[in-house]
């Protein structure tokens, strides 16, 4: 959240200074605090009409715009300035959406208005046959991100989901709380491919988002640039015999949402050869994720850089 909302610049600043550090926390987790309260009042949808508007204006003046804007001119060079900028506003605006929206996420897990979350499954996966098989979930952050989680749950899959903790620990432990109200199982990032190999060995499915640049990862295309890319995906549903099954999730509105679960990544025909079918699949999901985003592409989250800092378009 404080990369978020204070930027690499400010960031860097107070992490040598401790006490300033605790005390720029304590504020962020009072205001953020402030926000939830405010957005438990009013309905799903007032909370993250609000949020989008008030986020379309703050935004575009925090320091985490530059990422933003780079990531946005690498990804659509076709686009005009004004174009790269409106989108900018646009995800601005989605991330304050998102935010208005957490202390209303637990209400999407169980049934509940057909209009706010509307299931779509396109798989043909043993997962959603209620034989037990587990599979491997694989979603960008596009819309909120928070929701197919929900989806998962209200469908009655066990499922743990990896998640990156805060910084800050007030925050952390506050948005700790809504995510475990989802009923979900939630692994801290650190755990890493042990905790997610222990969830597939119990029988319960895992989730991830895979969107993001990782130094790890392999080079895959992505926006026509290479991209430090996990496998992790691709190589736990080839080791464990799981499916991977993609999920978008797209806003119909303020608070409403589409889920989708997709047809199972598989390697392509005649491809023996484990590395390159771990390669070919996750080549075809960062393909999959090119299409979500370029149909939606104001409800990318694309706040950290996705290819290094010397990628030019040629």
């Amino acid at each position: 959240m404080a990369r978020l909302l204070l930027g690499n610049s400010l960031k860097n600043a107070v992490k040598r200074l401790p006490p300033l550090q605790q005390f720029l926390w304590a504020i962020e987790a009072a205001v953020f605090g402030l926000f939830m309260g405010i957005s438990r009042r009013l309905s799903p949808e007032r909370a993250s009409a609000l949020g989008r508007r008030l986020f379309r204006v703050i935004g575009p003046r925090l320091d985490k715009t530059r990422i933003f804007r780079r990531n946005l001119t690498l990804a659509f060079p076709e686009k005009s300035t004004g174009e790269i900028e409106a989108l900018i506003r646009g995800i601005w605006g989605n991330v304050g959406a998102v935010l208005a929206e957490y202390p209303h996420l637990p209400a999407y897990a169980v049934p509940g208005d057909p209009q706010r979350l509307e299931i779509v499954n396109n798989s043909d996966s043993q997962t959603f046959q209620g034989n037990g098989k587990p599979a491997v979930f694989v979603s960008a952050h596009l819309a909120n991100w928070e929701i197919p989680a929900a989806a998962v749950r209200r469908l009655g899959i066990p499922a743990s989901g990896l998640y990156t903790p805060l910084q800050n620990p007030w925050l952390d432990r506050s948005l700790h709380k809504v995510r475990a109200r989802l009923g979900v199982g939630l692994l801290p990032r650190d755990g890493g491919i042990r905790a997610l190999v222990r969830e597939l060995g119990r029988g319960k499915s895992i989730g991830l988002l895979v969107d993001q640049r990782v130094d790890s990862g392999v080079p895959v295309p992505f926006f026509g640039l290479d991209m430090h890319t996990s496998t992790t995906p691709a190589r736990l549903a080839l080791r464990y015999h799981c499916d991977l099954i993609p999920v978008r999730v797209q806003r119909l509105g303020d608070a409403r949402f589409r889920v989708t679960f997709e047809k199972p990544i598989r390697p392509s025909a005649g491809n023996t050869d484990e590395q390159q079918q771990i390669l070919d699949m996750t080549r075809q999901l960062n393909k999959l994720f090119e299409v979500w985003i370029r149909e939606q592409p104001q409800d990318w989250l694309c706040s950290k850089r996705r290819w290094p800092k010397d990628a030019r378009r040629h």
